[in-house]
């Protein structure tokens, strides 16, 4: 494999464990992502799992555009997948649509800051962005596409005209936490 080759699938792999980190990891204790039976030296099924949807969404978004509803069914898509496979392993049974729509959107917004997609049609919604926009969403409860629709109109109207990708860029590097090299 020619070395270009090489360093993109080693990038792309080490994309998605962000990716998964920041989906997988809530601070919201009444709503985990697995269910408390599932051990975390049982839970290979289900990381093979969300490797495999972060390849699928790789693989469709590189392709090029992907219109909004396209994107609105992916994330419905995603949440059904994997609660139908991981459904013995998931909190309630279930993958909810506003965890679904964070692991998607946050691994479309790592791809595309590294340059390997185009931009993407939302941005990841988590605590940081909804108190950021004073929006009422809560992404590690929800299960609603009709809410999280609600909220990115809601993030829409603060963009001003700007993409979301651009306008939550900006509000990240707005954070008091940041860092600079």
């Amino acid at each position: 494999m020619a070395t270009q080759a090489l360093r993109r699938r080693f990038l792309t792999y080490e994309l998605g464990l962000l990716s998964l980190n920041a989906a997988l990891s809530t601070r919201d204790k009444d709503w985990p992502i697995y269910d408390e039976s599932a051990k975390f030296h049982q839970r290979s099924k289900a990381k093979k799992a969300f490797r495999e949807v972060l390849e699928d969404v790789q693989t469709n978004y590189v392709q090029g555009d992907v219109t909004e509803r396209a994107h609105n069914r992916r994330i419905v898509d995603v949440a059904d997948h994997l609660s139908a496979q991981l459904e013995d392993h998931l909190y309630q049974g279930r993958f909810r649509i506003g965890i679904s729509q964070k692991l998607v959107n946050v691994h479309l917004k790592y791809l595309w800051a590294a340059g390997l997609c185009s931009e993407p049609p939302h941005c990841p919604i988590d605590g940081i962005i909804r108190d950021r926009a004073k929006i009422e969403y809560y992404w590690t409860r929800s299960d609603s596409i009709s809410e999280y629709k609600r909220a990115i109109a809601s993030l829409r109207r603060l963009g001003n005209g700007r993409s979301l990708a651009a306008w939550e860029l900006e509000e990240f590097g707005r954070r008091g936490d940041r860092v600079t090299v």
